[in-house]
C-alpha cells in the first residue's frame, strides 16, 4: 500500500519548483517508467539507485550514462543485498512491479515511503506555466480504446489532448514536453494502483476519473480519489459502482454512468437505437442529447455492439468539457 511522502528535511516535495536536490531515492522497476523516473529525477537533482528484475541493456547504459546506480538482478536477495548500504529517502515503484516485491517489502519493512509513479507526476505537473488537467482511465480493453477516441475527438475540438501511461508514452514524459497540453489523459491497469496514494491533503486531483471494464473485480476506490468534476463508470456491470461509492472524492464531483439501456438524469446511454446524453445539459429531467444512432455508427464502420460502450465512454469524457454533440458525432462519422 502507497503512503504519504515524508522528509525529514521539511522541504516542500509538492512542486517541480521545490527542493529535490540531493534526495536519496531508489527507483524500482526499469521499464519505459522505470526510466522515465529516473531521468525525472536526475534532472531534478536527486541521487538515485534504480532496482529491476531486468531491464533492457540501453535503458541499463542510459541509466548510468545520467549518473545513476543500476542494480539488475533476477535474484530478489541480491537485489535487497544490493542496497543494504543505501538509505533513500523515499522510493517510487514502476507499476509492472508486483506487491510482493522483495525490494519493496524490504524498504516497506524499514518504514520507507513508497509511492506510485503517478504520484510523483502529480508533484511534478507544475513544470511548466500551463499545468495540463487530468484524466485517469483503468483498464486495458474498453478503458484504453475509450481514453484514445476521446483524445481525438478533444483534439478536434481544439482542447490538446495526450494519451498516456500503460502502453504509452509516460506521464512523466509528457509532463516534462516543452510544449505542453491541455489535458492528459492517463492510462492506469488495476494492478498498478496497489501503489497509489488515498485521499489526502497533497495527493492527485484529476478532474476525471473513469473505469468502465466489464472484468473490474476490486471494490477498491483508490482510482476515483481526489476527483473534482466526475467520476465515469459501468451502470450494472462489474464493481465500478463500488468503487465510486468507495472513494473519497472532493465536493461536488458528480458519478456519471455509462450502459446500453435507457440513462438516467446524470447518464450517457441508449435509448432505443439513439445514443443519448443525459448528463451534460441543463435541463436533464425533461431533455437529452441525441450524439448518434446505431445506424449511423454502422454506416461509419464501427464494429457493433463491441464499441458502443467505447463511444459511449469517449462520449461522457468529451461531454463533460463541452465539446458540442454536433463535434463528436463528426469525429464518430471517421472512425
Amino acid at each position: 500500500m502507497a503512503q504519504s511522502l515524508i522528509d525529514s528535511s521539511e522541504r516542500d516535495l509538492t512542486s517541480w519548483h521545490g527542493d529535490w536536490s540531493g534526495l536519496r531515492v531508489v527507483v524500482v522497476g526499469l521499464g519505459a517508467t522505470g526510466f522515465a523516473l529516473v531521468d525525472t529525477l536526475v534532472e531534478l537533482g536527486a541521487d538515485v539507485t534504480v532496482v529491476a528484475a531486468d531491464a533492457t541493456a540501453d535503458r541499463i547504459n542510459l541509466a548510468q550514462v545520467i549518473g545513476t546506480e543500476v542494480v539488475v538482478s533476477a535474484s530478489g536477495e541480491q537485489r535487497v543485498a544490493a542496497l543494504s548500504g543505501v538509505a533513500p529517502d523515499f522510493a517510487v515503484v514502476s507499476p509492472g512491479v508486483t506487491t510482493d516485491d522483495p525490494v519493496v517489502s524490504n524498504l516497506q519493512e524499514k518504514g520507507i515511503p513508497v509511492f506510485s509513479d503517478v504520484d510523483l507526476a502529480w508533484r511534478l505537473r507544475d513544470k511548466n506555466t500551463k499545468v495540463a488537467s487530468w484524466i485517469i482511465v483503468s483498464g486495458e480493453k474498453e478503458g484504453v480504446r475509450a481514453a484514445e477516441l476521446a483524445a481525438r475527438i478533444l483534439n478536434a475540438a481544439g482542447r490538446p489532448t495526450l494519451v498516456v501511461g500503460n502502453g504509452f508514452d509516460p506521464l512523466l514524459d509528457a509532463l516534462r514536453d516543452p510544449h505542453p497540453y491541455e489535458m492528459l489523459i492517463v492510462v492506469a491497469h488495476d494492478p498498478s494502483l496497489q501503489w497509489w496514494e488515498r485521499f489526502s491533503e497533497s495527493s492527485r486531483r484529476p478532474v476525471m476519473a473513469v473505469c468502465v471494464e466489464e472484468d473490474s473485480h476490486t471494490n477498491s476506490g483508490v482510482l476515483y480519489d481526489g476527483v473534482e468534476m466526475a467520476c465515469v463508470y459501468r451502470r450494472g456491470v462489474g464493481t465500478t459502482e463500488a468503487r465510486v461509492e468507495e472513494a473519497e472524492v472532493v465536493e461536488g464531483a458528480r458519478a456519471i454512468s455509462v450502459g446500453l439501456d435507457a440513462p438516467g438524469k446524470s447518464d450517457v446511454g441508449l435509448v432505443q437505437e439513439i445514443l443519448v446524453d443525459r448528463a451534460f445539459l441543463a435541463d436533464r429531467a425533461n431533455q437529452a442529447w441525441e450524439i448518434s444512432t446505431l445506424e449511423e455508427l454502422v454506416e461509419a464502420g464501427w464494429a457493433l455492439p463491441d464499441d458502443v460502450v467505447v463511444i459511449l465512454t469517449a462520449t461522457a469524457i468529451a461531454r463533460a468539457f463541452d465539446v458540442s454533440p454536433e463535434a463528436i458525432a463528426g469525429v464518430l462519422s471517421l472512425p
